[in-house]
């Protein structure tokens, strides 16, 4: 790395809409690394995702904000399809 160069850390906030947390979440970690490899110095990193309806100040932290699988929420382990 350049030693002339300052590092700095830059929070971001986004909205993403999807149908349930399991799609949020994909959708969420599709952008993240959309943003690193658009970028070579970039190091996004999800730190929250939390439901909060339009005009509402109603917010619910997702305790689960890892990349999702195919057998993410399924009891059962039964394939979704």
């Amino acid at each position: 790395m350049d030693n002339k160069k300052t590092r700095y850390a830059v929070t971001m906030e986004m909205y993403v809409y999807a149908k349930d947390d399991y799609m949020a979440r994909m959708e969420a970690h599709k952008l993240e690394d959309k943003i690193n490899r658009a970028s070579m110095n970039a190091d996004a990193k999800i730190s929250e995702i939390g439901v909060q309806p339009f005009a509402s100040m109603h917010y619910k932290k997702l305790d689960n904000i890892s990349r999702p699988s195919k057998l993410d929420g399924d009891d059962d382990g039964e394939l979704p399809f």
